[in-house]
């Protein structure tokens, strides 16, 4: 990966976009035919904002609402979708900019903040969901082994809309080869659709474009239904991404998509995994013993207590042990979180309840805003 001059993450505008009912069909279709057991979870046939749990699903129910028409009218633009992809497509608060601005301030090695957060104000807006590609492609970079001159191939699950691969096209350009894997129709409709405005400089291809005669390597960014993709791909990858997908899916999904990052990943491979482990997947996320873990740590994405970014380079040995070692440490880090006195021992009473207050403000805002908006009020 070669960082390019322009360090902007988002180059060009997007138009609202919406679906055509007849190809959108096309897409469900082809789920309903050659899934399997790699269909998505009832959370998101049912296309929700936020899952519930697992249990409170009913799977007949969630597959047949996948099918109807007031599932279509769910998924009928990407704006109806962001909030189930990303949390929202909400302009970065205060306090959100604060956060990452803390976590890429001692490690901006791409340089991307000032390029992005700072006085732009002709530029294509930053949405709160770009802080986190920000935060990505630097962790990314730096873990990932150098380039040497040949195209760096990057496997990415559950990419919804193409936040990432945009990202990611923008500051490495053609030295990066994005593939996108996903089992949510909707996903793979629009990630094309998106990408094609946000990125019009890169080959864009989808599976849907040729079937099973669709040659991945002939494109920048690709998009593939993960029930094909096996079929279809003949490339090995240098980086392997899933951020907040396998939290929403089930144990034989969460297996499946490892075991895959596994064989398909070349020998010193970096795995970027940043994933809530306390939301609807409550399962194990059974690593292979040879990824060694060199980062595992709640990062300002962490919207859940136990919520941790892990970055894994693919190995020939067994670093099982030390991998518990740095889990570990992160775990005793959660737990600190959730100590009262330990909390007021650190910082004192006074230390805790102003930023208490602050964040509560904060929170208050950001709702009321929310209803404001949905109930039409201005």
């Amino acid at each position: 990966m070669i960082p390019q001059e322009n360090r902007r993450i988002k180059k060009h505008s997007v138009p609202e976009l919406e679906a055509n009912l007849t190809e959108y069909q096309h897409f469900l279709d082809d789920m309903v035919q050659y899934s399997g057991p790699l269909i998505p979870d009832p959370n998101w046939l049912m296309t929700e904002d936020s899952s519930q749990p697992a249990e409170s699903y009913d799977p007949v129910k969630a597959y047949e609402f996948a099918l109807s028409n007031a599932a279509f009218i769910k998924v009928s633009t990407l704006k109806a979708l962001m909030h189930a992809w990303v949390g929202g497509a909400e302009r970065p608060t205060d306090a959100d900019i604060s956060k990452y601005y803390r976590f890429l301030q001692h490690c901006d090695v791409l340089d991307l903040w000032p390029e992005n957060m700072k006085g732009l104000k002709d530029t294509v807006p930053i949405f709160r969901q770009d802080l986190g590609s920000l935060m990505d492609l630097n962790l990314l970079y730096a873990f990932s082994a150098p380039s040497k001159g040949k195209v760096t191939r990057i496997l990415e699950v559950g990419g919804g809309y193409g936040r990432l691969a945009e990202a990611a096209f923008n500051i490495f350009g053609h030295t990066v080869q994005y593939v996108m894997i996903d089992s949510v129709p909707a996903s793979l409709y629009y990630a094309k659709k998106y990408l094609s405005y946000a990125c019009p400089e890169a080959r864009i291809g989808s599976y849907y474009d040729a079937g099973d005669h669709f040659d991945i390597s002939r494109y920048d960014i690709v998009i593939v239904p993960a029930w094909h993709f096996a079929r279809v791909n003949k490339l090995r990858y240098d980086i392997c991404v899933n951020i907040e997908s396998m939290q929403e899916m089930n144990q034989y999904h969460v297996n499946y998509y490892l075991n895959l990052f596994e064989s398909v990943a070349v020998d010193g491979a970096t795995i970027y995994l940043s994933n809530a482990h306390d939301y609807y997947f409550r399962g194990s996320f059974n690593y292979p013993t040879n990824w060694q873990k060199l980062f595992c740590a709640n990062t300002p994405r962490s919207w859940r207590l136990d919520h941790p970014t892990e970055i894994f380079t693919k190995s020939g040995q067994d670093y099982s042990l030390p991998n518990r070692m740095c889990d570990a440490l992160h775990k005793y880090t959660v737990s600190l979180e959730t100590d009262t006195q330990e909390s007021v021992a650190r910082h004192g009473v006074k230390g805790m309840s102003a930023p208490m207050l602050r964040a509560i403000i904060s929170k208050t805002r950001r709702y009321v805003s929310r209803v404001v908006r949905k109930c039409g009020l201005r």
